[in-house]
């Protein structure tokens, strides 16, 4: 997240984007990447169980892109009117890798993390899928906090995870994280990237109102 007042209008660049995106790839995205399948490895268990299926994918296209359309927008307008009038209005090249980022990298980790391997992880422990709806959900929104995010943009990761989690909970066993990953990427990329370019935008309208 941006923290430089919306007058300044300082650019994000591939640069800037590359020099927090490396590490978080190390340090995050591919331990969480790698965990479900070391457990679902040492204990034999199928792909199924982390939510990696492939069926019913022109449902699952439609649902993804017409939720995360939809949830993309609402990101936008609660970084705009919640969290703050902060933007870092990225280059033409730096949306582009950002919104590879968080639709094809972070979107499909976090889901099989948090969706996928925690949600049945702790429903096979606990016996109650309950358990780990509850689980998944608050561990995924209070993980942003290690990122140093504020508690009005971790309450709108909460109502994420709420829409996403109903998502996933809503499907017929075998469930697939299909339309759930393509809701979180657009979700995430309204948010932290697409809602920098709209608030730039709102910003400009009113320089010349």
């Amino acid at each position: 997240m941006s923290s430089i007042k919306s007058p300044d209008v300082v650019r994000s660049t591939v640069a800037d984007t590359w020099r927090w995106l490396w590490p978080d790839m190390l340090m995050r995205i591919i331990p969480m990447a790698v965990i479900p399948f070391l457990y679902i490895a040492f204990l034999h268990l199928p792909l199924s169980f982390l939510g990696l299926t492939w069926h019913d994918v022109p449902e699952q296209l439609a649902i993804g892109a017409l939720v995360g359309i939809f949830m993309a927008a609402f990101a936008a307008v609660y970084r705009m009117f919640i969290v703050g009038p902060w933007f870092r209005r990225p280059t033409i090249s730096d949306h582009f890798l950002q919104g590879f980022f968080y639709l094809f990298i972070n979107g499909p980790v976090e889901e099989l993390f948090f969706r996928g391997f925690v949600w049945a992880a702790i429903t096979q422990w606990t016996g109650w899928i309950g358990w780990g709806w509850l689980v998944s959900t608050a561990t995924y929104t209070l993980y942003h906090r290690l990122g140093k995010w504020n508690w009005r943009s971790v309450g709108g990761v909460g109502l994420a995870g709420l829409v996403f989690s109903l998502i996933y909970l809503a499907q017929p066993t075998p469930r697939t994280l299909l339309a759930v990953i393509i809701v979180h990427g657009f979700t995430t990329a309204g948010f932290l990237s697409w809602g920098d370019e709209v608030m730039y935008q709102r910003w400009k309208r009113k320089q010349g109102a």
